[in-house]
C-alpha cells in the first residue's frame, strides 16, 4: 500500500486519486499512477517531488491549491508551451474509473460525454466521462482511454487520512492502485472514524472499525509498525554508505561497501585495514505516535576503540559496543515525528581485533502506524495462538505445511522434522552411529554399559539398541588414584603420570623447585547426565547464536560432544565452559571437523579474545583428520567458547533467485558437524597433577601447594638461581611482581638492596649536585590529579603530559588504548582524535624511570629531569624525554612548554622546557651576606642577613633574624697577648742591635775620613779616600 495512514488527502476525492507533491521540507504522497504528471507539476510550481510514504504539510489544502494552479496551467488551452511539453510524454494524465458525487457538474464547451466537477478537498476542477468511466484532471486523448483495462476489485486499495485534531476523527478512503476504467466502482468513503485508537501487540484495527481486535490463531501483529528480519533485499527507506574523517581515505583502491546483506542478517561489511571511518546503515521513518525501535545485534571488534553504536537524529542512544558474542536486544523509545535512525560501525585511527564486524539480525519499529490494519500470517513451519505478537517455530518432529497455522502436526512414526519444518522427512534406518553409550557408577570394580539413541532421534527401524552389559570399570585418569569405586585426585604437591587402578601410593612427591600443576579432565561432559548437571550449574552452556540450529546447540554423545544435526546453511553453534585457574595454565582439546564447505570453521574464544590460530590450523590440515590444539591462559576465572561457524554469503546485488530451504541440508552434501573428543585444562583449582614442572621466570615453587608464587617487588629470579627470589642490589630496583630482572636507577637517584623503587617519590624528590647544590621538586609532584599538560605540539600532531616524581596520576590523562592510564612519568598522545569519540587517541609512555642531570651552562641555574625506558619505537629504541628545568623566581610553579628548537632531538628522544621557581637550588648560608648597621650610643650595632643578588635559590634555609655586635675591636685572650708581646720584644731587640751596629760602623769610617782630610789636603789623596754614594 503506497499510501500509508496519514499525510494524504482523502483519496475518494480527485486529489486523493491523483496524488500530491510537497514544498521544501515536506514530501509527496501519490497514488501509484500519475507520478509523471506530478513531477511535471511540482517542477513547474517550484517544489520538490518526494518519495512515497513521507509526510505532508499541515496546510495541505493551501498547498494543493498551489499545485493545482500549476496543473491547470499545464493542461489549459491558453498555456501552449506547457501543453506542447505534456503532449510529448506518455500518459500525461491520470485515469481513474468511477466518479464520486463530491462536486457539482458544469458542461460548458466540453467534448461529448465529459463533465467538469470540483474536487471537495482542493476545490480544483476535474473531468469525468460517465460512459467511459474515467476521471482526470484534464480531458485525455480518446485512443489512450480505449487502452485502459477495466477496473477490478483487486485494484482497490485503502488508506486512512491524517487525523483532524479539531474533531479527533479521520476517514477511510478507497482508491485504485493502477490505471483503469469502468468496472467495479470505489466503495464510499467512511468518515468520522476516531483517530486516537491504538492497538497493542497481537491486535489490529479492522478497516472502518472503532475498536481493536485480537489476531486470529495463525497470525500475529507487532501493533502499528514494521519488523525487518529477511535481509535478502534492502528494506524500503533504508540506505547504507560510509563516512570518512580523512578525505584521502575515501579514494582507497578498495572502496567501502557499507552494510552488506546476507539473507538472515546484515553486517557492516569488510572493515579490515581501514581507519577513521564509519559504515552507516540509515533508516528515515515517520512515527505517527510514540513508539520504540528494537534490534538484535552482535559485534566483534577492537575492544573499546572500534564497534557499533546507534543514534537517533544524530544523538547517540546506545554507547559503542565492541564485543557481544551472542545476539543481544536493544530497545529505545521514540517520540512522534520524522526521525533518522543510524546504526554505525566505527573504526578508529589504528589497530583491529576479532572479525572487525557488526551484525544485525532483526530491526523492529513500532509507532510508524497508529495501528495495524491487518494481522500478518505466520509462514510455513511456524504457528501462533490467538492474539500473538510473533510466530513460534514448530517443535522437533512436528511441521506446518500451510501458512497461517494455528498448531503444528506430528510426523508419522517413520518420519522426522527439525524445528521450524514445513514438511517431514523420511527417517533412515537406525545404525550404531545413531546410538550413544552410557555407564553406571562403579561398584566392586564393575559397571554397566547401556545404550540409547542420540537425541533428537532422526532414524527409524534398523538396528536395535544393544542389551546392557556388565564390564570392568575404567582406569582412573592420570593425576588420580583409585579409592574403592571412585577416582580421587592426588594430594597437593604430588602427581601420578599414568592411568591406574591402584591406590594413593601411585601419587609421588615433586622434586624441590618444581610444582605438581593440577589438571582437570572435562571428558566427563560427554556423559549426558553430567552435561545436563553442568548446564544447570552454569559451568557449561550451549546454544545457537546465529542462524538456525537443528538441535539447539552441542550435544553429548557418551564418548564425545558434537554440534548436532539439522543445522542451517548459516549458523553459529556455540559451546562454553567456565574454568577457574589457580595458576598459569592451558587448555588442550582434540576436535574433528566434517564439512563439505571450507568456509565452515570451528572458532575458539578465551573470554573475549578470538584465538585465530585454531582456524589457521584447520586451513592447513590437509589430511582432514583430528586436530589437537593448546592455548595458554593466565590465572583466574575464564570462559572458553567453541563456535562452529557456518557461513553462506549473500549479496543484495546478486540476481540468484535460489530459494531452497536453507534450514535442511541436502543429504548429498555429506556429514556436516564438529566433534570434540577430549578437553583437558591445566593449572585448575580442582583436579590432580600428572607431571612436575619448573616455575616460569619471576616465580618460585611453593612446596605446600600446586602453585608457583610470584616474587615480590624488589626481588627477581635469575638464571643462576631460578628457584629463589633474589633481592635487587643497591642502585637497582624491581617495581613489579614476578620480575625476571632488576632495573637500573636513574642518574642522581639511588636505592637500597631489595628496593621496589628508587628514591624518587612525591615526598622524596630531591637532587644533590657534587658541589653541594641541592634541588627540591616535591611541590611539582601530582598524586591523584591530572598530569601537567597538555603541552600541545601542533606541528607533529601530538600532546605531551608530564608528572614529576609520581606515576599515580588521575586516570583521565595518559590513558592507553585499554582505557587504563599508562604507568609512566610522561606520555605522548596522538591528536588525531575522532569527532564522536574524543578519547580515541593513541598514547605511549615516554619513560617509567626518572633521572636528574646538571645543566651544562650553569649548575646553579637549573637542572635536567630525564624520563627513560618508555614504549619502544618501531626500531626497538625505547622512548625518552628530557625537560630542561630553568630557575626563574618570578615564574611560580610554571608550566612545561615546547623548546625553541625541535621537540624530537633524536629518534624517539624528546625535549621540553620548564621555567619554575622550583628549578632554583635550595637556599643555603652561601646564598646570604651580612649587612651591618650604625653603632649606637651603647657601643653596639645591628647586623642583618640579606640574599645575595640576583637571588638564585628557593626554599631551604630562611633568613635569620637581626643580631647585634659591639662597635670596638674584638678583645684578645691572655695567650694571644703574651704571644704578641713576645713577638714585639724580639722585634725591638733586633732593631736596637741593628741601630747600634750601624752607628759604630759609620762612626769608624767617619773617623778615618777626618784623619785623612787633615793629613793630606792634596786633591788626589782626597779622591782616593772619598766615599761613593753607595758607601
Amino acid at each position: 500500500d503506497p499510501c500509508k495512514a496519514g499525510g494524504e488527502a482523502p483519496t475518494s476525492t480527485m486529489a486523493g486519486r491523483i496524488g500530491s507533491c510537497a514544498s521544501a521540507g515536506f514530501c509527496v504522497r501519490a497514488a501509484v499512477a500519475g507520478l509523471l504528471l506530478l513531477s511535471v507539476a511540482c517542477s513547474a510550481s517550484g517544489h520538490e517531488a518526494r518519495p512515497l510514504g513521507e509526510e505532508l504539510p499541515e496546510d495541505a489544502e493551501t498547498f494543493f491549491n498551489e499545485v493545482m494552479d500549476t496543473l491547470d496551467g499545464v493542461v489549459s488551452g491558453d498555456q501552449d508551451a506547457h501543453r506542447a511539453d505534456v503532449a510529448g510524454r506518455a500518459s500525461p494524465v491520470i485515469y481513474r474509473g468511477s466518479r464520486r458525487a463530491d462536486g457539482e457538474a458544469t458542461n460548458t464547451g466540453l467534448p461529448q460525454g465529459w463533465k467538469k466537477y470540483t474536487d471537495a478537498l482542493t476545490s480544483q476542477p476535474y473531468y469525468y466521462n460517465e460512459e467511459q468511466g474515467v476521471s482526470s484532471w484534464s480531458i485525455p486523448q480518446p485512443d489512450l482511454v480505449e487502452s485502459l483495462p477495466e477496473c477490478k476489485a483487486n485494484m482497490i486499495k485503502t488508506s486512512y487520512t491524517r487525523c483532524d485534531y479539531s474533531t479527533l476523527t479521520r476517514s477511510l478512503d478507497y482508491y485504485y492502485h493502477q490505471e483503469c476504467k469502468k468496472g467495479v466502482p470505489l466503495p464510499p468513503t467512511v468518515n468520522n472514524l476516531p483517530c486516537n485508537t491504538t492497538c497493542s501487540k497481537g491486535e489490529f484495527l479492522p478497516l472502518g472499525a472503532y475498536v481493536c481486535s485480537k489476531c486470529d490463531a495463525g497470525k500475529y501483529s507487532i501493533g502499528g509498525g514494521y519488523k525487518f528480519s529477511n535481509w535478502e533485499a534492502m528494506p524500503d527507506g533504508m540506505t547504507t554508505f560510509c563516512r570518512f574523517q580523512l578525505d584521502a581515505d575515501s579514494d582507497s583502491d578498495t572502496p567501502c561497501t557499507g552494510w552488506v546483506l546476507n539473507g538472515t542478517y546484515i553486517n557492516s561489511g569488510d572493515m579490515r585495514g581501514r581507519r577513521l571511518m564509519d559504515s552507516v546503515l540509515q533508516y528515515k521513518v515517520d512515527f505517527y505516535r510514540a513508539g520504540t525501535v528494537e534490534f538484535e545485534y552482535k559485534v566483534d571488534a577492537e575492544r573499546r576503540w572500534d564497534g557499533l553504536f546507534f543514534t537517533v537524529d544524530g544523538e547517540m542512544v546506545m554507547e559503542m559496543q565492541s564485543y557481544n558474542f551472542q545476539y543481544e536486544k536493544f530497545s529505545h523509545p521514540i517520540s512522534p515525528g520524522f526521525h533518522t535512525l543510524e546504526w554505525v560501525y566505527h573504526k578508529d585511527v589504528a589497530y583491529e581485533m576479532g572479525e572487525d564486524t557488526a551484525w544485525l539480525q532483526s530491526i523492529q519499529v513500532v509507532g510508524t502506524l497508529d495501528n495495524a490494519a491487518r494481522c500478518n500470517v505466520c509462514p510455513k513451519g511456524e504457528y501462533s495462538a490467538e492474539g500473538a505478537e510473533a510466530c513460534t517455530l514448530c517443535p522437533m518432529n512436528t511441521y506446518a505445511d500451510k501458512s497461517g497455522s494455528a498448531n503444528c502436526k506430528a510426523c508419522a512414526g517413520n518420519k522426522f522434522a527439525y524445528p521450524g519444518s514445513e514438511k517431514c522427512q523420511n527417517a533412515q534406518p537406525c545404525k550404531r552411529s545413531d546410538m550413544m553409550m552410557d555407564y553406571t557408577k562403579c561398584s566392586n570394580k564393575k559397571r554397566t554399559r547401556t545404550y540409547s539413541f542420540i537425541e533428537p532421534k532422526i532414524c527409524h527401524g534398523g538396528e536395535d539398541l544393544p542389551e546392557p552389559k556388565e564390564i570392568d570399570c575404567a582406569a582412573c585418569f592420570p593425576g588420580t588414584y583409585s579409592a574403592g569405586s571412585n577416582c580421587v585426585n592426588c594430594p597437593a604437591g604430588k602427581y601420578s603420570p599414568n592411568s591406574t587402578f591402584e591406590g594413593m601410593s601411585v601419587c609421588k612427591s615433586c622434586p624441590e623447585g618444581t610444582i605438581a600443576k593440577k589438571v582437570e579432565y572435562f571428558d566427563i561432559l560427554f556423559d549426558k547426565g553430567t552435561f545436563d548437571e553442568y548446564k544447570e550449574n552454569g559451568i557449561v552452556g550451549t546454544g545457537c547464536a546465529h542462524g538456525f540450529c537443528g538441535t539447539g546447540g552441542w550435544r553429548p554423545l557418551g564418548d564425545a560432544l558434537d554440534t548436532g544435526v539439522g543445522n542451517g546453511a548459516v549458523a553459529d553453534i556455540w559451546l562454553s565452559l567456565k574454568v577457574e585457574l589457580e595458576t598459569f595454565g592451558e587448555v588442550t582439546f582434540t576436535f574433528d571437523k566434517q564439512s563439505a564447505s571450507d568456509a565452515n570453521t570451528l572458532q575458539m574464544y578465551v573470554d573475549e579474545e578470538h584465538i585465530w590460530d585454531v582456524e589457521t590450523a584447520q586451513a592447513w590440515n590437509d589430511e582432514d583428520g583430528p586436530i589437537t590444539w593448546t592455548t595458554e591462559m593466565e590465572a583466574g576465572t575464564h570462559v572458553i567458547t567453541w563456535v562452529y561457524h557456518k557461513e553462506r554469503e549473500y549479496s543484495w546485488m546478486d540476481d540468484d533467485d535460489d530459494d531452497d530451504d536453507e534450514y535442511v541440508r541436502p543429504a548429498s552434501q555429506g556429514p556436516d558437524r564438529v566433534t570434540i573428543s577430549s578437553i583437558m585444562v591445566s593449572g585448575t583449582a580442582e583436579g590432580g597433577a600428572v607431571q612436575c614442572l619448573p616455575c616460569p621466570g619471576g616465580y618460585v615453587a611453593n612446596p605446600k601447594s600446586s602453585m608457583c608464587d610470584a616474587c615480590r617487588p624488589g626481588t627477581f629470579t635469575s638464571a643462576a638461581n631460578p628457584g629463589k627470589c633474589t633481592p635487587c642490589p643497591e642502585g637497582q630496583y624491581a617495581p613489579f611482581w614476578a620480575s625476571t630482572q632488576c632495573l637500573q636507577c636513574g642518574h642522581g637517584t639511588f636505592s637500597k638492596e631489595g628496593s621496589a623503587e628508587c628514591d624518587v617519590s612525591p615526598t622524596q624528590c630531591k637532587y644533590q649536585v657534587s658541589d653541594g647544590t641541592a634541588y627540591d621538586l616535591r611541590e611539582l609532584a601530582r598524586v591523584g590529579e591530572p598530569m601537567w599538560g597538555p603541552v600541545v605540539d601542533m606541528e607533529n600532531s601530538v600532546d605531551y603530559y608530564i608528572n614529576i616524581c609520581s606515576k599515580d596520576h588521575a586516570n583521565n590523562t595518559c590513558q592507553g588504548r585499554d582505557g587504563v592510564a599508562v604507568t609512566a612519568y610522561a606520555c605522548q598522545q596522538n591528536q588525531l582524535i575522532d569527532d564522536d569519540f574524543n578519547d580515541n587517541a593513541l598514547t605511549v609512555s615516554l619513560g617509567d624511570t626518572m633521572a636528574f642531570y646538571t645543566l651544562d651552562s650553569d649548575p646553579r641555574n637549573g637542572l635536567i629531569v630525564s624520563f627513560q625506558g618508555g614504549t619502544p619505537c618501531s626500531n626497538g629504541i625505547k622512548r625518552s624525554m628530557n625537560i630542561s628545568m630553568i630557575c626563574d623566581k618570578e615564574a611560580g610553579p610554571g608550566f612545561p612548554t615546547l623548546p625553541e628548537g625541535a621537540t624530537e632531538t633524536e629518534k624517539c628522544g624528546y625535549q621540553l622546557q620548564w621555567r619554575s621557581q622550583y628549578a632554583c637550588p635550595v637556599c643555603t648560608e652561601g646564598d646570604m651576606e651580612a649587612f651591618p648597621g650604625e653603632c649606637s650610643v651603647t657601643g653596639h650595632r645591628p647586623v642583618n642577613m640579606v640574599w645575595k643578588e640576583p637571588r638564585k635559590c628557593h626554599g631551604g634555609l630562611q633568613l635569620p633574624g637581626v643580631r647585634y655586635e659591639e662597635c670596638v675591636a674584638v678583645m684578645l685572650d691572655k695567650t694571644k697577648i703574651v704571644l704578641g708581646a713576645g713577638v714585639a720584644v724580639v722585634v725591638l731587640v733586633i732593631l736596637f742591635g741593628a741601630i747600634i751596629f750601624m752607628y759604630f760602623r759609620n762612626r769608624k769610617i767617619y773617623q778615618e775620613y777626618s784623619v785623612l782630610k787633615e793629613q793630606n789636603e792634596a786633591d788626589m789623596e782626597l779622591e782616593r779616600y772619598t766615599l761613593d754614594d753607595e758607601e
